[in-house]
């Protein structure tokens, strides 16, 4: 998949350069769940890449039909014979004349044997999961009759498409997107089909809007699937799409043959607001059992976006595809996915469910994976959905061996956080996993079995994390910064859990002393302004940069520039940030909260107790002021500090999760979880989703209430200590009418 950020189109779904994963039907497919329809009219050698893209999606329960539209290029024709008798579910097509792409469409059309048809053109390509989600979408959305993703654009022009089915309206004046796309074969024909007496170019725009005539529409699925390969012209083969006389001409024809729609007409997909305890569907809507040679793992999260935990499960996940095994990513929350590259690197198979499912489909998608790739194990890690569905997948799966991996507890969120949820899960769990000795015994406190308890210290690649003298140079550089000087780097969200105006104030009170450093705060978040107000106050202020939130390079870089690592967290589990710090030969100082005592030896850091705010300011003080004033002690923490970081790398990780794993099948087959009954499993599902919507209602009332008190947005979330304020009659008479408001539609 590419990355948005710094796009390469060179790394094509079909290059070798792609992670890959073992697509391949585990047995011969007799009832197909969608029907693959390639028009082919001298394609030439770019027709190889398009079937390999085709032959390699990861729904391999389907048909491929290609219609060869007589063609006469001698090379197309040796190529297209290579496939003719490749694999039973290939089907060419040979015309007796020529027809053109519409005719040829059509002819694929009659004869597919499924309710769904993808389109790809013969000389594009799919993303490898592209197929399977568009039929999960279609299968959950009813009311949709055909879904795209994002485009790209490659070869003789390069470019991100992010426009679809979801501009609508602006279909009427241009024509947005390429025909690759998930089709119901019911609409083609509603919409009667493309118009074959069209051989000049732009039918697919025509069937758009044939398509709305009829009153279907579709939408996008907000991720890059498929490829669009540019000509450098296209009006040397297609006269309609001149960008001139013959496409304005087009344009007009399409205005007076779609009168009703540029008067009003063009059809609207009407959402579906969910509903109180809605039913939750419990059959598979298609099967495809995949071939597996490999072990297999199905991860679910909740999100894939720039954190710790986000961190651990990339570093896992690239850990054990260098080990041989398959991983299979599914997240349950949405949220901006803005490392789904960063995880794509390590496998094609990932699936961030809210884009393609309803959440009342949810549970029997996360089934369905499990039927489809059959995982040795199922590993949940900071997903609330996925201990919720716990009971719905049991009852489906008594075999499956289930595990878990926390990373911290959080008493100021439903009173511990992931941890809790563990504690309460175990009997369905075969084995709990936590970051740390801490956290086990925070869990075992409260009622958990240490004998189903695993500790796995996340690691750090102290390869990439390392002193680097010419990093060192380019960031001080870069920020004006003396060699010389000494450096003290917060690296972090400007969140309350890591006391962001503890660590203004206590840099002010350093500068206050007259001490020489220079600090680097990396990060942001709502207390930003606060910082920089806080900061201003401190002498010679402009020794103190708040340079926002970095990538994963450049933090490489900050570190290695640094020479202290500062952070006065409220709670932690052990922050990725310190392992960090300590592998790069970096001293830190922080709280002693969570596992960060184990992580920190002596010699290596200093750790300080939770105390009131004044305190921990005056000790935090009193240890930084320390260590800028003494090198040697700064050296010798620096050495000790790289020198420990070597016994948490991601080696040793990766052997311990796959150890936790081992156990967890043993475990399951020898010493089993009770069973749960289908029904009850699935009202458990029930009761799961209809949480997830009272918690989204509550949570977009929440923010309406700061706004109607007209307090910031950042003050939106409820404060730490769960004291809400006051409001007045009217604010609460506003309220209560539109929780009755909501609750009518559904919402």
């Amino acid at each position: 998949m590419i990355n948005p950020y710094e796009p390469d189109f060179a790394n094509t779904p079909v290059s070798p350069l792609r992670a890959k994963f073992g697509y391949a039907p585990a047995g011969s497919v007799t009832a197909p769940a969608v029907s693959i329809l390639t028009p082919f009219y001298n394609a030439g050698e770019h027709f190889a890449a398009t079937a390999r893209s085709v032959m390699q999606q990861s729904l391999q329960n389907f048909e491929w039909l290609i219609v060869n539209d007589r063609s006469t290029d001698p090379e197309s024709l040796r190529v297209l014979d290579e496939y003719r008798n490749a694999d039973p579910r290939i089907r060419v097509i040979d015309c007796e004349v020529n027809g053109g792409p519409s005719r040829a469409r059509n002819i694929g059309y009659a004869a597919a044997r499924t309710p769904y048809i993808v389109q790809i053109d013969a000389d594009d390509l799919l993303e490898p999961t592209a197929a399977e989600k568009w039929l999960w979408f279609l299968e959950t959305h009813p009311e949709v009759a055909f879904v795209k993703g994002y485009s790209l654009g490659f070869d003789a022009e390069q470019y991100l498409w992010t426009r679809g089915f979801h501009c609508d309206e602006q279909f009427l004046q241009e024509n947005p997107v390429q025909p690759n796309s998930l089709i119901r074969k019911q609409a083609h024909a509603d919409a009667g089909g493309y118009d074959e007496n069209n051989r000049e170019g732009l039918e697919d725009w025509d069937f758009w809007l044939r398509m709305a005539s009829a009153g279907h529409w579709g939408t996008t699925v907000p991720e890059y699937l498929d490829w669009y390969r540019r000509r450098a012209t296209h009006s040397d083969r297609w006269d309609n799409w001149d960008s001139g006389s013959r496409q304005e001409e087009f344009k007009k024809q399409l205005a007076v043959r779609f009168a009703p729609l540029y008067r009003g007409a063009f059809p609207k997909i009407a959402p579906r607001y969910p509903g109180q305890y809605d039913d939750v569907p419990n059959e598979l809507p298609f099967a495809n059992p995949l071939a597996k040679e490999r072990p297999r793992l199905l991860l679910i999260v909740p999100w894939m976006t720039m954190g710790g935990s986000d961190k651990f499960a990339l570093d896992l996940v690239r850990q054990l595809g260098a080990r041989g095994w398959e991983v299979t990513i599914a997240t349950t929350r949405e949220g901006d996915n803005n490392w789904l590259h960063e995880f794509a690197r390590c496998t094609p198979d990932v699936f961030v469910v809210p884009n393609y499912v309803p959440a009342t489909d949810c549970p029997r998608f996360l089934r369905y994976l499990i039927e489809s790739r059959r995982p040795d194990a199922v590993l949940m890690s900071h997903s609330l959905l996925g201990y919720q569905l716990l009971p719905y997948l049991r009852s489906h799966h008594p075999e499956m061996a289930f595990l878990d991996y926390c990373h911290i507890e959080e008493h100021a969120w439903k009173n511990g956080g992931y941890p809790r949820f563990g504690v309460g899960y175990q009997e369905l769990l075969d084995l709990n996993v936590v970051s740390s000795e801490h956290l086990l015994r925070w869990m075992v406190d409260r009622g958990a079995d240490p004998e189903r308890i695993e500790v796995c210290y996340t690691g750090v690649d102290t390869q990439v994390w390392k002193p680097d003298s010419a990093a060192r140079r380019s960031f001080r550089g870069r920020y004006d910064i003396p060699e010389d000087a000494v450096v003290i780097l917060f690296a972090g969200r400007l969140h309350p859990q890591k006391q962001p105006m503890v660590l203004a104030r206590t840099l002010v009170a350093l500068a206050q002393r007259g001490l020489s450093f220079h600090a680097v705060i990396a990060g942001d978040g709502e207390y930003r302004d606060q910082i920089a107000a806080e900061i201003a106050r401190a002498p010679d202020a402009w020794r103190i940069r708040m340079i926002g939130a970095i990538s994963t390079d450049a933090m490489k870089d900050a570190m290695a520039a640094a020479d202290i690592f500062f952070l006065p967290s409220l709670w932690e589990g052990i922050a990725l940030s310190l392992y960090e710090a300590l592998s790069c030969g970096v001293a830190f100082v922080g709280a002693a909260v969570g596992g960060q005592r184990e992580l920190v030896a002596e010699g290596t850091g200093f750790l300080i107790e939770r105390s009131d705010e004044e305190t921990e300011i005056r000790r935090y003080t009193e240890l930084l002021g320390q260590l800028i004033s003494d090198p040697e002690l700064r050296r010798r923490m620096a050495s000790a500090a790289r020198e420990h970081a070597r016994s948490f790398s991601l080696d040793a990780m990766a052997d311990k999760m796959i150890a936790c794993v081992d156990r967890a099948r043993e475990l399951a087959a020898q010493s089993p979880r009770p069973r749960v009954g289908k029904g009850l499993g699935l009202e458990t599902a029930v009761q799961a989703i209809e949480h997830r919507r009272t918690e989204a209602l509550a949570d977009s009332l929440w923010h309406q209430r700061s706004v109607v008190a007209g307090r910031p947005e950042s003050a939106g979330s409820p404060p730490l200590n769960g004291r809400r304020p006051s409001f007045g009659k009217r604010v609460v008479s506003r309220l209560k009418r539109m929780v009755a408001k909501r609750l009518r539609k559904g919402t």
